[in-house]
């Protein structure tokens, strides 16, 4: 019986070395601060793995792939606090990887991600994946892939100083270029956003529906490709479409360019299947469409394009792409 309770005991005191190692609030309880032990040479509170540089801590990687990460603001260690301030990697950690290459791996797992309020940057693959070329194709830096499809809730922590996820937007946006760096499914674009970035969305699972904002600019590359949107309506200060922005969006039916005057990159809206039903259309509302051509854009055979009154002539050498071109009243 003593034996027993003897081993109950020690359980029990590992229980509460484990949890302080752990601990996840400051003195205060204003910061949510990690306090990890020794695994494989770098630091792990079972979450995420760790490396100090000088005053600051980083993120080189999870411990398994996870569904749910939250990034701490802090590290502390032998009673010293470094603060969180970049994101490396989120996913599987291995030393030898780290150690060699610090190749970045993908977690198709993740569905929930919330950013501390210390993190200023992160690494170059955290988000995306680059695109491996066949021999001779050119190199295109923009072209990248999602490392987590399947996100559906992002989170900033108010009061981080670099990014934020305004309004409850489920989006990482960098805070001072208003530029929205990684959406999800359930993102909504805020006010105050200029640009949506290369590959924000890509491949993202889930997505139907986006409401862009008057402030809205720039729609860069890859933006949107490979993703389920059912319509675009692009507002008026939006003067740029990136190349593939919206490629292989197969469930577009309509597209709706309120612009004042936009460059569109090749094959911004190819491969979008459903632009060729009978009730999809494309509306321009402005003639200033820039454009290699209209085949350098749209796949031919889209159903029907529609022009502002009294610009039906600059919009002749559309009919390569669309069955019908028509004026609109007004």
């Amino acid at each position: 019986m003593f034996q027993q309770g003897l081993k109950l005991l020690s359980g029990v005191v590992l229980c509460m070395i484990v949890c302080a190692c752990m601990s996840k609030f400051d003195t205060n309880g204003s910061a949510y601060v990690v306090r990890p032990y020794i695994k494989d040479g770098y630091y792990t509170d079972g979450t995420f793995y760790y490396d100090i540089d000088k005053t600051d801590a980083i993120v080189i990687g999870t411990a398994k792939n996870e569904r749910t990460l939250v990034i701490p603001d802090a590290v502390g260690i032998n009673e010293v606090t470094y603060p969180l301030t970049k994101v490396q990697n989120l996913g599987v950690f291995n030393k030898e990887t780290y150690e060699t290459t610090q190749k970045v791996t993908n977690n198709d797992n993740l569905s929930s991600l919330t950013i501390g309020g210390n993190v200023k940057s992160f690494g170059k693959d955290v988000f995306f994946s680059e695109v491996i070329y066949p021999s001779g194709y050119k190199k295109d830096e923009d072209d990248k892939m999602r490392r987590f499809p399947n996100l559906e809730t992002i989170i900033v922590i108010p009061g981080n100083e670099t990014f934020d996820s305004r309004n409850n937007c489920n989006a990482i946006i960098q805070t001072e270029k208003g530029e929205l760096l990684l959406g999800c499914k359930n993102s909504v674009v805020p006010s105050g956003v200029k640009k949506i970035s290369a590959a924000a969305f890509r491949g993202c699972q889930g997505l139907k529906q986006v409401t862009f904002p008057t402030s809205l600019n720039i729609v860069a590359p890859y933006a949107f490709s490979d993703s389920h949107l059912q319509s675009v309506d692009l507002p008026v200060d939006v003067y740029h479409i990136g190349r593939e922005a919206f490629y292989g969006c197969d469930s577009l039916v309509s597209v709706s360019l309120y612009c004042n005057g936009v460059s569109i990159d090749s094959r911004a809206f190819q491969h979008c299947s459903s632009l060729k039903d009978s009730v999809s259309e494309v509306r321009f509302y402005t003639p200033h469409i820039s454009v290699q051509s209209a085949e350098d854009v749209f796949d031919e055979g889209c159903n029907c394009l529609l022009v502002p009154k009294g610009q039906l002539s600059t919009f002749e050498s559309w009919n390569k792409c669309f069955l019908t071109i028509k004026e609109m009243n007004n």
